[in-house]
């Protein structure tokens, strides 16, 4: 039985439509991604170590307290964090919402979700990472 007929143009899908559901990633395919993509967990990290994260638009830096929570003391050069204040790295996201997250991970070419004093941060993608001042490589094809 055909889904839609040619005289009954309230049942025909839109192109469009139909190409934006295509257009969606496999969940393995994010998940291979994830352990392929170079970065660092931060829960692996000692305490008073400082991470910097730079997005396009944005450098957080963060003194980490407690490395197996992701938690310390974090700023920005942006407009969310301006003053020094609790920070969490919850982790990392390729999905652009923070619905699925490797968690503890900040991961270079993903997004980072992170945890300020009421609200939750959806960082643009990390181009660039450092730990004490030595720099890990650049995201490929970031500005």
């Amino acid at each position: 039985m055909p889904l839609a007929s040619s005289s009954s143009k309230s049942s025909i899908v839109p192109t469009s439509r139909v190409t934006r559901i295509y257009e969606h990633r496999d969940i393995d395919e994010m998940i291979g991604q994830g352990d392929a993509a170079p970065g660092i967990d931060a829960r692996k990290l000692q305490p008073g170590d400082t991470l910097v994260m730079r997005t396009r638009n944005t450098a957080y830096t963060l003194q980490l307290e407690n490395p197996a929570r992701c938690m310390g003391r974090g700023t920005s050069d942006g407009k969310h964090v301006t003053d020094e204040s609790a920070m969490y790295v919850l982790g990392s996201t390729l999905s652009g919402r923070g619905t699925m997250v490797k968690l503890g991970w900040v991961l270079l070419g993903f997004r980072m979700v992170l945890l300020v004093p009421g609200r939750e941060l959806l960082t643009t993608p990390v181009q660039s990472l450092s730990v004490n001042g030595q720099p890990l490589v650049a995201a490929q094809g970031t500005h």
